[in-house]
């Protein structure tokens, strides 16, 4: 829109001349600063760009070639605050990037987001830069698909599609996708995810993997993986882009004293001093970091070999319970075989009495129980003879007398002789 109304009112002298075409570069004393903000988008319409401050991937292309074309540009410093972008577009903008990179100078900073597709981009540069406070990574792939059908089963509708190609409807509204295409859709992301992952890595930065799992990072968390350099401000790393490379000549540079380059050249040692020393607090956290893991690593091997004693120890009981048990359920057996067996006996000395009680009643023809005794039982003998000389009536006597057995009989004849 800039653009546009520029090229209406320049004639009439209403507006001051850019020193650049593209609205999105713009030139500080040799250095072409690119502005990257707000989503990426190939090509954002209106509502994008004002609702959504969205950058089209095409003007930032344009602006990386004027900047290329240029020759009072020495070096470019892309000006990164974006939450990210869309796929398309995105590893061109980063070719772009590599390949103008080899012919000039190239720093990415952000005191913002650099997240998504915009840290794709600026992995390209020659350095990457942040605030503490800025927000830096989001490496990863994500596409969304809305299924609807539960809401529209709920009112009432129903969508058919017609279609040839078993994926060529797919994610079409009102339908639910097949395993197929989400296999497809999960391996177009994993190759994506792998060509992003290829890029980050190709300038030799060493961001371990778990760093690249999709999440962000503060300033200081990106410095501690290798996704950036930790800056205080943006003027600080504009000063590194023209203190590391002499190319960037300008005339602010060419109007020095030898006293300004001697103070330029001690803040620049006292800046790789500084340097130096983060990466040494580093090494240092990193090593206190190994220790510490180290001697985790220990107790953990300490508490795998005691639960090992305690695992042979468990399976030693155990097989001792089962010894245990066997031998009970043998003992178990033995005594329910002696209980049958006692059982058994008692059932035939109860039939065997009774056989006896009959005997005895039918031999004596009384129902008076006898008792049995072993012979020559005095107190029997004794009580017996007692109650047969306690009746005094001859018939009751006689009577009493044809009750007993013939072994009681002998016990009272034996008790008067």
């Amino acid at each position: 829109m800039d653009a546009s109304l520029r090229g209406l009112v320049d004639r009439g002298g209403f507006l001051p001349q850019q020193t650049a075409d593209s609205p999105l570069l713009t030139i500080e004393d040799g250095i072409g600063v690119v502005a990257i903000e707000g989503p990426i988008l190939r090509k954002p319409d209106l509502f994008a760009r004002i609702f959504f401050g969205a950058t089209s991937s095409e003007d930032i292309g344009e602006a990386l070639r004027e900047a290329g074309e240029r020759d009072d540009i020495k070096a470019v410093f892309l000006n990164i605050d974006s939450p990210g972008g869309t796929v398309a577009g995105t590893p061109e903008l980063a070719a772009a990037v590599k390949a103008l990179n080899g012919s000039k100078p190239v720093y990415a900073f952000s005191s913002g987001l650099m997240c998504s597709a915009a840290y794709w981009i600026a992995s390209q540069a020659r350095a990457i830069y942040a605030t503490p406070s800025a927000q830096v990574g989001s490496i990863g792939v994500v596409q969304a698909v809305i299924d609807n059908t539960a809401a529209l089963d709920q009112a009432g509708l129903k969508v058919e599609v017609f279609s040839v190609g078993k994926y060529k409807a797919m994610g079409a509204p009102g339908t639910a996708l097949t395993d197929d295409q989400r296999e497809l859709i999960q391996s177009n992301l994993a190759e994506i995810a792998a060509d992003f992952h290829d890029a980050v890595l190709s300038r030799g930065r060493a961001i371990p993997a778990e760093a690249m799992e999709g999440q962000t990072f503060s300033g200081k968390q990106a410095q501690r993986y290798n996704l950036a350099g930790m800056v205080p401000d943006r003027a600080d790393a504009m000063r590194r882009l023209r203190i590391y490379h002499a190319s960037v000549d300008t005339g602010s540079r060419s109007m020095k004293t030898i006293e300004d380059e001697l103070a330029e050249a001690r803040t620049q040692v006292a800046n790789l001093q500084r340097d130096h020393q983060a990466q040494t607090d580093l090494l240092n956290e990193a090593s206190t970091s190994v220790d510490s893991l180290r001697g985790e690593v220990e107790l953990l091997a300490a508490e795998i070999d005691t639960l090992k004693a305690e695992r042979d120890d468990a399976k030693s009981q155990a097989a001792n319970l089962i010894i245990e048990r066997d031998s009970a359920s043998a003992r178990v057996v033995t005594m329910q075989s002696r209980i049958t067996g006692l059982e058994a006996s008692q059932t035939d000395f109860d039939r065997r009495l009774q056989l006896e009680v009959a005997r005895v009643v039918a031999s004596t023809g009384t129902t008076m129980p006898a008792q049995v005794t072993p012979a020559g039982d005095s107190t029997q003998a004794a009580d017996l003879h007692a109650r047969f000389a306690a009746i005094t009536d001859p018939a009751g006597q006689t009577a009493f007398w044809r009750k007993l057995t013939p072994e009681q009989q002998a016990l009272i004849l034996k008790h008067q002789a």
